[in-house]
């Protein structure tokens, strides 16, 4: 258990608590999740892309750093890098089980 399709999945069965690693595992390698699926940060195309990692997203990474930043940070393995990855994941993860309740 970990994907999101997997959270909304345990849900669907009654599972009302999760305990994962994986919005801060996957963040930690530049993996991201957005409303269309994953971004690979460290993926060269996004190495001059300014815009937000989804503009939808009201986290404190997408609402002050670009997708080329993020890029830079992880091409450096900056620690900023992961910990702006790790909030965006979790604020996402955290979206996903508040559109989960108001469905329910």
């Amino acid at each position: 258990v970990g994907k999101p399709e997997d959270l909304v999945e345990g849900v669907r069965r009654g599972i009302d608590m999760f305990d994962c690693v994986m919005p801060t595992r996957n963040a930690r390698n530049g993996h991201l999740f957005v409303t269309g699926g994953v971004i690979k940060i460290r993926n060269a195309k996004h190495k001059t892309d300014t815009t937000p990692l989804d503009p939808h997203c009201d986290c404190y990474t997408c609402q002050n750093y670009s997708k080329s930043y993020l890029h830079h940070l992880e091409r450096c393995n900056e620690i900023l890098g992961a910990r702006l990855n790790t909030i965006h994941n979790l604020r996402y993860y955290q979206r996903l089980m508040e559109s989960i309740r108001k469905a329910i």
